[in-house]
C-alpha cells in the first residue's frame, strides 16, 4: 500500500486492493514520509475502513484534533461493543465517542468530572451497554493510566445505544426519559416494585424501548389488529386501563396518539409483569 494522504505524524490514509480509502494509525507512521511512499506496514497499529464517506471525512478532521491514542482506544471499545452486543453499531461512533472521550479525559485532568443525570436509568434500561461502558473504563485506564469516574461508563453506554439505534443526537436522552416515565406510571398504577432480574421485566423494558423510540422519532405503525385488540382489552382490563393512562400521558407530553397495536402489545407486557406481584389483575 502507498500513502495517499498524511494526516499527521501518526496517521496516514491509503487505498486497499479495491481502491477504497483506509485510514492507518501507528507511531511515527507519517513522520518524514511523503505521499506516494510505501506504507511501513510494520508500524501500523490500527486500520479504519469506514464505508460512509461523510463519516470518513468527519473522522479525518477529528484525527487532527484528537490524540491518536484516543482514536486507538476508541477502536478497542467499539470492537468490544460489537462482540458483546447483538445489534449493528453505526460507524459514526468512531467520531462521537472519540470526541467525547477526548473531552472527558481533559476534564478529568482538570478535576472537572461530570455526573450523568441518567445514570440510574442507563444502569437499569441498558444493562449490557452499561457493562461494556464499565469494561471500557479499564481499556481507557490501560491506555492512559487514568481511571475515569463511574459516570463515564454511563456516557459511553449512551453513545453505544445511540449508534445502535442510529437516532439523531439528543433523541436517546429523550427516549431514556420516556422509558423511565412509563415504568413509573406502571409502578404507581399497581403499587408494585419490579423484579428487575425477571424475564418478564426485561421483555417489558425491551418493548418499551422500541415504543419510546417510535414516540420520540415520530414513527407511526399502521398494523392494527382490531379483533385481537378487543380480545386483549376484555381479558386484561386492569392492564388496559393502565395503558390508557400511558396513552393520555404520551398524547399530552409527546403528541403521540397510541394505535390499537401499541396498546395491545403494551397491555400484554404489563399484564405479564404485574401478575407476578398481584392476583387481582
Amino acid at each position: 500500500m502507498r500513502i495517499k494522504q498524511i494526516l499527521n505524524n501518526n496517521v496516514v490514509s491509503s487505498l486497499d486492493p479495491n481502491g477504497v480509502e483506509v485510514i492507518l494509525t501507528g507511531k511515527a507512521l507519517g513522520f518524514n514520509a511523503s505521499v506516494g511512499d510505501e506504507v511501513n506496514v510494520a508500524h501500523v497499529e490500527k486500520t479504519f475502513h469506514l464505508h460512509d464517506d461523510k463519516v470518513n471525512d468527519r473522522f479525518k478532521v477529528l484525527l487532527n484534533e484528537v490524540p491518536v491514542e484516543i482514536i486507538q482506544l476508541t477502536d478497542d471499545i467499539v470492537n468490544l461493543a460489537r462482540s458483546s452486543l447483538n445489534y449493528p453499531i453505526s460507524e459514526i461512533i468512531y467520531v462521537s465517542l472519540a470526541d467525547h472521550l477526548n473531552f472527558a479525559i481533559q476534564r478529568n485532568k482538570n478535576g472537572m468530572d461530570l455526573v450523568s443525570p441518567l445514570q440510574w436509568e442507563v444502569k437499569h434500561f441498558y444493562r449490557k451497554e452499561y457493562l461494556v461502558g464499565h469494561q471500557a473504563l479499564a481499556i481507557i485506564a490501560a491506555y492512559t493510566g487514568m481511571l475515569l469516574p463511574d459516570s463515564e461508563a454511563c456516557s459511553i453506554a449512551l453513545h453505544i445505544v445511540n449508534s445502535g439505534m442510529q437516532a439523531p443526537d439528543g433523541q436517546i436522552i429523550e427516549i431514556t426519559k420516556l422509558i423511565h416515565q412509563i415504568q413509573s406510571i406502571v409502578k404507581y398504577w399497581f403499587g408494585i416494585t419490579f423484579d428487575e432480574q425477571g424475564i418478564a421485566y426485561q421483555r417489558f423494558i425491551t418493548h418499551v424501548k422500541f415504543f419510546a423510540q417510535r414516540v420520540i422519532g415520530g414513527i407511526i405503525i399502521e398494523n392494527d389488529d382490531d379483533d385481537l385488540f378487543e380480545f386483549s382489552n376484555n381479558k386484561h382490563e386492569k392492564a388496559y386501563s393502565c395503558v390508557n393512562a400511558i396513552g393520555e400521558f404520551t398524547k399530552k407530553n409527546y403528541r403521540h396518539e397510541m394505535t390499537n397495536s401499541e396498546k395491545l402489545y403494551l397491555t400484554v407486557h404489563i399484564y405479564n409483569i404485574v401478575k407476578r406481584h398481584t392476583t387481582s389483575i
